[in-house]
């Protein structure tokens, strides 16, 4: 008999007769990890801090103005009237909508990625009436990159018709 046969080892297997990877494996490996690694360090940096760039801002802008619209289209279609908040003085990350009957609080979250301040000087809450479709007094809201930057980049206006429109100027007065 054969010494392989003794040991019992497998002596056809390719792989349990060598004792180290090749040059070429080792790179695709390296490559590959690379790749994942990086991926993942630019999504956590974006996550951990910085400010959003202006289309990130735009984009989650929008998604806000849709979230609004589709409030809107929900209130009529469900007869329910709700209230809405936003303080002119301190940039906040969530838009809140104050339902009744059954009361209950919707929510919308911009992610870091957008911050909302009411444009308008004094602080109201904007009521929907279901009978008319219609909001008093209309609103609009300013979008920001970050808490601390006071300047907005694009504005929300809702029209007392219960119109959503995204702008990157404030509506004139």
């Amino acid at each position: 008999m054969n010494e392989a046969a003794k040991s019992g080892s497998p002596r056809g297997l390719p792989l349990c007769r060598r004792r180290g990877l090749s040059l070429a494996e080792l790179l695709v490996t390296l490559l590959i990890l690379s790749v994942l690694f990086g991926g993942a360090a630019l999504s956590f940096s974006s996550l951990a801090g910085g400010r959003p760039s202006p289309q990130e801002v735009r984009r989650e802008g929008q998604f806000a103005a849709q979230w609004l619209q589709r409030v809107f289209y929900k209130a009529l279609l469900s007869g329910r009237s709700f209230a809405f908040r936003l303080s002119p003085s301190v940039p906040q990350r969530y838009l809140r909508i104050y339902w009744s009957n059954p009361t209950e609080v919707e929510v919308y979250d911009g992610k870091g990625q957008a911050w909302f301040t009411n444009h308008s000087s004094s602080l109201a809450f904007c009521t929907y009436s279901p009978l008319w479709n219609t909001i008093s007094p209309a609103f609009t809201v300013e979008v920001g990159s970050s808490p601390e930057q006071r300047r907005p980049l694009h504005y929300i206006v809702v029209s007392p018709y219960c119109r959503v429109s995204y702008r990157e100027d404030p509506p004139r007065d």
